[in-house]
């Protein structure tokens, strides 16, 4: 699997779960079979808004499997 198609595996799975993400996705860190992809939230286009925290929303994608985890973060 490509770096490409690590992020679109991500979008899909967060476009499924109505979670709001822009493009474009960037590769993170790659752990054993895990493949963290990061995605910027809506909010941090809007010049409005001064601090968005978190600024991205992150998934784990499985190389193995291709199944997508949401990473919760805090």
């Amino acid at each position: 699997m490509s770096d490409t198609d690590f992020i679109t595996k991500a979008a899909e799975f967060l476009s499924q779960h109505d979670i709001g993400f822009v493009q474009p996705g960037k590769i993170g860190k790659k752990e054993n079979l895990k493949v963290e992809v990061i995605f910027p939230v809506p909010e941090t286009l809007d010049p409005n808004v001064a601090v968005v925290d978190p600024p991205d929303v992150r998934v784990w994608v499985n190389s193995d499997n291709y199944e997508v985890e949401l990473i919760h973060q805090m």
